[in-house]
């Protein structure tokens, strides 16, 4: 993907010399901001566009073209990309909107003849419907945007499926000392989607920090698997969260498994820093933007007792310490005091010191002070005569957290015309709110990797033993199964989880009475009877069920009452009552982003109100599984318990993996769901009482 910002040579495709022509401010931005490589317009008039000429057609060109930037109407983009590929380019940016987003069949046609266009010529591209793209690097600008100034050059790379948010995360990105390395707006992804850009930046030099914004995967899978290996910090601002799954859920599983709780999830298990706002992702990328913060302990310093209140207090909600500063430091300090009626300590008040090159040194002692990790700065001025040495104070806090390797997170409260300036001119990140400065500390804390960590995360699934379960035997399941083109029946399901390995209640499927009675006389009494028809998912919400049938003529009036339910029963299971105090909920299901998933809770007829669950990508392993009854909110219950032995969770782990290879093995499978799961106590096994099974139309 170098080519896309590194082309030594572009071609920009319909231009002309008309006032509001958006290809002439593709070339304007590339003229006026110093792109080194050559420029050839095209356009069908020809003319003249900043001393360039514009030729009326790509086989004009003296030369091939590393790059093309299409900004034609949508229906010429195909002769276009044509025209380029014979005259080799083999890289696009095709900005032109009318495609798939337009909703049309037109639309999704000129889509299908690109895509068979760049495939005959191995042409990859970004978009369509993109503003285009930019590598401050070299000043390669694709945006057919016309900027007034060349964006700060810095180390946060900038993906967006949305040209406009792309745009504002970059102007707010330059406005507060931090800068941008590559900015994309992704636009339809119908070639190049997050995970090729994902894999492009894991490798770039030039980026050290990942911002996506995205309303929706392409390649979910593949992105999450490339977001477990990478060791730079990726947020992702994740929109359209509406459960689109909602409307087709058929079991808890779907239901608890709604799209956007799959992608918190995907985010928890792949380290990935999830946001909701342009606001939360700037305070989180300026955080990041710092170097790295070792510890929790941090030094505030602010010119107002109030602000430095109101930063402990967040210091505190976000798990971090404020140690006792050495004595040096403390007297240093006093003997700077003036009326030497501020109580000095950390925090440090500064209130009655207006000596402010003296901050900086300062600044410089506590950073040297081995037990403090990093310090927080509250800068406040509303003096004219201070602007100059505020402006000094703020650069060399930078160069002093640079030179320590420890954060400085500066928060200034200045006059409106002198932050206008700071946003201008500062070279490091800088923050306006106290409260957000110390956030965005923590969750640099949270969001920083290593490379032994982004290994571990790699490889927390794949490195550790999966169970096995009898493929050849699933597979004839199924085969049997899809001959009735309809979704399986519940006798069928518990078969099939049987056939995984997966232990159930004692069962039989009876087709009659007498067979129902001499099921429950080998089960024993008291036994469980459950419908079994098509139209019964959800059997509770019918009736279809009877629990604790004591004896035979309990059986019969049982048997003659759930007979008249529905006119499509196939039989009756016949189950053997199980005491049960500790009951989970596993399932799995296919979600349209990230396919396989696999999930677990509290179980029983709440597990939809509580909603107290874990997601992870299928397959995992049983110490995965472990680690996902160990998320739950309520698995204190899996402890000692007003006198109950602690459950066996090995056994509910190895359910839970089961389901998980299931999952992953069998694509044919929609949904699955165990509910619930009967949790017996340590040495005594886990037990399936109830199974569901939806699979894909053959």
């Amino acid at each position: 993907m170098n080519a896309v910002f590194d082309a030594e040579s572009v071609v920009v495709v319909g231009v002309s010399e008309a006032v509001d022509n958006l290809g002439k401010n593709v070339v304007a931005n590339l003229v006026n901001f110093g792109y080194p490589g050559k420029i050839y317009p095209v356009g069908p008039r020809g003319g003249e566009v900043y001393g360039l000429p514009i030729y009326r057609s790509v086989r004009e060109l003296p030369g091939k073209a590393e790059l093309a930037v299409i900004l034609t109407p949508a229906r010429l983009v195909n002769d276009m990309l044509i025209q380029c590929g014979e005259n080799g380019t083999r890289w696009a940016v095709i900005e032109t909107a009318g495609f798939q987003e337009r909703g049309t069949e037109e639309g999704e046609a000129l889509e299908r003849e690109i895509v068979k266009t760049c495939q005959r010529f191995g042409i990859r591209f970004v978009g369509p419907n993109g503003v285009g793209t930019v590598n401050t690097a070299n000043n390669l600008y694709t945006l057919f945007t016309l900027l007034s100034a060349p964006y700060r050059r810095g180390k946060i790379g900038i993906f967006a499926q949305s040209g406009g948010v792309g745009l504002s995360m970059a102007e707010r990105l330059c406005r507060c000392g931090v800068g941008v390395s590559k900015f994309v707006s992704m636009g339809n992804k119908l070639n190049l989607d997050e995970a090729d850009y994902l894999a492009f930046l894991m490798d770039d030099p030039e980026t050290e920090i990942i911002y996506f914004y995205l309303e929706g995967f392409k390649n979910g899978r593949s992105f999450a698997e490339l977001a477990k290996r990478c060791t730079k910090p990726i947020v992702l601002h994740k929109s359209n969260t509406a459960p689109e799954s909602l409307t087709i859920a058929h079991s808890h599983t779907a239901v608890l498994a709604a799209d956007d709780k799959v992608v918190e999830a995907v985010c928890r298990e792949s380290s990935i820093l999830r946001v909701h706002s342009l606001s939360e992702a700037m305070a989180v990328l300026r955080g990041l933007s710092l170097p790295p913060l070792k510890g929790r302990n941090l030094a505030v310093i602010s010119r107002s007792g109030g602000h430095a209140v109101v930063i402990a207090d967040a210091c505190s909600a976000s798990g971090f310490h404020l140690p006792q500063l050495d004595s040096h430091i403390i007297d240093y300090t006093q003997s700077h005091g003036r009326a030497g009626v501020i109580r000095l300590g950390n925090p440090l008040d500064l209130g009655d010191i207006y000596d402010i090159p003296f901050y900086s040194k300062l600044v410089e002692m506590v950073l040297k002070q081995d037990n403090i990790d990093g310090v927080v700065f509250m800068h406040v001025s509303q003096m004219m005569v201070e602007a100059q040495a505020s402006r000094d104070l703020l650069e060399n806090l930078s160069v002093l957290s640079l030179r320590s390797g420890k954060p400085v997170a500066t928060v200034v409260e200045i006059p409106f015309e002198e932050r206008v300036r700071l946003e201008q001119n500062a070279n490091a990140p800088f923050f306006l709110d106290p409260v957000e400065a110390v956030e965005a500390l923590a969750i640099q804390l949270k969001g920083r990797k290593t490379d032994a960590a982004a290994g571990a995360t790699a490889g927390s699934i794949s490195s550790k033993p999966l169970v096995d379960i009898n493929t050849a035997k699933i597979e004839k399941w199924f085969s049997e199964v899809r001959i009735q083109d309809r979704q399986p029946l519940l006798n069928e399901a518990l078969h099939l989880i049987e056939l995984a390995g997966i232990p159930t209640v004692p069962w039989r499927m009876a087709e009659d009475l007498d067979s129902g009675v001499e099921a429950s006389g080998e089960l024993g009494f008291p036994v469980a009877l459950k419908a079994v028809a098509p139209s019964l998912l959800h059997k509770s919400d019918k009736g279809a069920i009877a629990l604790d049938v004591a004896d035979a003529d309990s059986l019969r009036n049982q048997w003659r009452r759930l007979e008249k339910i529905s006119g499509d029963i196939t039989g009756i299971v016949v189950q053997k009552m199980v005491p049960t105090v500790r009951e989970l909920v596993v399932g799995g299901k296919k979600d349209p982003s990230f396919g396989s998933v696999v999930l677990t809770g509290l179980g029983g007829i709440m597990v939809e109100v509580l909603k107290d669950v874990s997601i992870r990508l299928a397959p995992v392993g049983t110490d995965a599984a472990m680690e996902m009854l160990s998320e739950l909110s309520g698995s204190r219950i899996f402890g000692r318990f007003r006198g109950m032995r602690e459950a066996d969770l090995q056994a509910a782990a190895r359910i839970l993996a089961q389901v998980s290879m299931l999952m992953s093995r069998f694509p044919q499978i929609r949904e699955i769901d165990l509910n619930p799961v009967s949790l017996n106590d340590e040495g005594k096994g886990a037990v399936a009482l109830d199974a569901r099974v939806l699979i894909e139309p053959a």
